[in-house]
């Protein structure tokens, strides 16, 4: 036996920053931020004197790669489950 018995079957409601659109432009937001990050990591690299500070871009590289992944794959589900 249910304990809870609702006749209305709904859609769930999305919140705006996790709606489809949100999740599109933060994936190109983040692509721009992986491509400058890039761009960090080659001029860092190329300078001895900025070697040891080339952490930074390939930190904020694997986050920003990290987080297009991760919102794409939730478009993704979410687009199949509709």
């Amino acid at each position: 036996m249910q304990l809870d018995q609702n006749p209305f079957f709904r859609k769930n409601i999305t919140p705006w920053y996790d709606s489809n659109f949100a999740c599109r432009v933060l994936i190109w937001s983040m692509v721009l931020v992986f491509c400058f990050a890039v761009g960090g990591v080659i001029v860092a690299g190329g300078d001895p004197k900025l070697a040891r500070h080339i952490w930074f871009p390939l930190l904020l590289a694997g986050l920003s790669g990290f987080l297009v992944v991760k919102v794409y794959v939730r478009l993704k589900i979410r687009i199949n489950n509709e």
